[in-house]
């Protein structure tokens, strides 16, 4: 069994590990034997890029955020006809990062390789956007978030990021991460509007956080949103 768990049609995630901790890369099929890979992961072995390649051809790098840049430089030489494409406002902050890349483009360059089941935008209210992607398949509402919603297991290994977690109240378990919301600059009020916007239009079944565990409850929704208003109401 490989790296690449399925979790809905045409849905696959790969946990990798960053600096001791956990994160998720998910690839997406686009609908034409080609795949989309949101926050590609670092140190990626070549077997799993073999069973990646299995799956579909790889037209795009996406960094879901600013910060969430480490592995860009592998996969664009692994990939190097992929376009890499981010919020606006990483498209400056990672071209400062690696120089050699070729530039980032937005997410209205990317919208053209979406299907109509893909939609992919950035969360208002923040100095440097999330993405959120809403993947809606055979009956399914997939959301692909960053920074700002995570399903930790447990918290992180360092004890001082363990410590403000608790002090912050952002984590384990499904949360708003406030102290990820103090580096990108996230505000509470246009958030919360969001999320409940989003909830109402496209009630998600199943989270896909970068940071924690894949989430699959038929009352997802409820649970979500009940979270969302005790932790930003």
């Amino acid at each position: 069994m490989g790296n690449w768990k399925a979790v809905g049609t045409g849905l696959w995630v790969r946990v990798y590990d960053f600096r001791g901790n956990p994160l998720n890369s998910m690839a997406i099929a686009l609908g034409d034997e080609g795949l989309a890979v949101m926050s590609p992961g670092t140190n990626v072995p070549e077997k799993d890029f073999a069973e990646l390649d299995a799956l579909g051809t790889v037209k795009a790098l996406v960094s879901p955020g600013a910060f969430h840049n480490m592995g860009l430089p592998a996969w664009s030489e692994r990939y190097p006809d992929a376009g890499i494409y981010g919020p606006n406002s990483a498209i400056e902050h990672i071209a400062k990062a690696h120089k050699a890349l070729k530039p980032l483009q937005n997410f209205d360059a990317l919208a053209p390789l979406l299907p109509k089941d893909v939609s992919i935008t950035e969360i208002p209210g923040m100095k440097h956007p999330d993405a959120m992607v809403i993947i809606t398949r055979d009956d399914a509402v997939t959301w692909f978030t960053n920074e700002c919603i995570t399903n930790l297991s447990s918290l992180p290994k360092n004890p001082i990021f363990a410590l403000l977690f608790r002090l912050t109240g952002s984590g384990p378990g499904l949360n708003i991460n406030k102290l990820a919301m103090k580096l990108i600059g996230g505000k509470k009020k246009p958030l919360l509007e969001y999320l409940l916007a989003t909830l109402a239009s496209d009630p998600l079944t199943r989270l896909v956080p970068c940071h924690g565990e894949v989430f699959n409850d038929p009352s997802m929704a409820d649970l979500m949103r009940e979270m969302v208003e005790r932790r930003l109401g």
